[in-house]
């Protein structure tokens, strides 16, 4: 009867840590769209938007791509950290040239900013949907993800949009973010860092400042423990910061969980 019990007791506490690490890395919240594992393969495209009255100069776009390569790079470096390899390669959408819109509208940290950008760009290039133009492009480069990175020629906070399941899969299943070239205050934005931060989140990794979905005392708690962490802050100097050990474990880098790691979990995560 004692052996009865004990293995009980070794099977409920199977089950429960299983329980709390597939809640971790839930993958109906990511790793579900084109943006799967940050390893390997990781086709980026890149592509410009404009307003027709407020065009891309071409220095400008230079500066951009050269800031798009600086994240990456960093990524790298962190992913080796922890023993991870990533391999960027990066692809330019309508060779490169503006893709008009009548109207940016700004990213202001809402939560209900419009997350249909990459469909839009992708049917403005002949694509009928997310879906066929990821079977294409990943046909064509076979690579393990794919992820679009919009430089919009505009103003407001960057942001990214992930697919998850139970979306319009055709719409959303190629994911992005979208980076301006100026915040709305007209204060220059941290490019490399913000470029890093919102890759991240694509691929499962939480805001650990204060946001609509992210509470104060979490951020506290983050700067005690993750000071440096590119989810908690960004700055000019990317190598500045890194990748501490919570947002590792999210995008599956780190493969050691601490119980601490769900008390982080924001409500757009639940």
């Amino acid at each position: 009867m004692k052996v009865s019990i004990g293995l009980r007791v070794v099977s409920l506490l199977i089950l429960s840590t299983l329980f709390i690490s597939l809640k971790a890395q839930r993958k109906n919240r990511w790793k579900a769209g084109s943006a799967i594992d940050l390893t390997g393969n990781v086709l980026v495209l890149t592509c410009y938007i404009s307003e027709p009255a407020d065009v891309w100069k071409k220095v400008e776009k230079d500066e951009m791509f050269n800031k798009l390569l600086e994240a990456e790079l960093w990524l790298s470096a962190q992913a080796k950290q922890f023993g991870v390899e990533i391999d960027f390669s990066n692809k330019m959408l309508n060779n490169g040239e503006d893709i008009f819109f009548d109207t940016i509208e700004p990213g202001m940290g809402t939560g209900k900013e419009r997350v249909d950008w990459v469909s839009r760009i992708l049917k403005k290039l002949g694509y009928n949907n997310g879906k066929q133009a990821y079977r294409k492009i990943n046909r064509k480069y076979n690579t393990d993800n794919i992820v679009v990175i919009i430089m919009a020629n505009g103003v407001g906070r960057p942001y990214s949009m992930r697919y998850a399941k139970g979306l319009n899969k055709k719409k959303y299943f190629m994911e992005g973010t979208i980076v301006y070239n100026r915040y709305a205050n007209g204060a220059p934005i941290p490019v490399p860092a913000v470029i890093a931060h919102e890759i991240l989140h694509l691929y499962g990794a939480w805001d650990l400042y204060a946001t609509y979905a992210q509470t104060k005392d979490r951020q506290y708690k983050a700067n005690e423990l993750y000071p440096r962490d590119i989810m908690l802050r960004v700055d000019h100097n990317i190598n500045s910061l890194s990748i501490g050990s919570l947002t590792a474990w999210l995008i599956g880098w780190n493969k050691k969980q601490e119980d601490i790691y769900e008390w982080f979990r924001p409500s757009d995560f639940q």
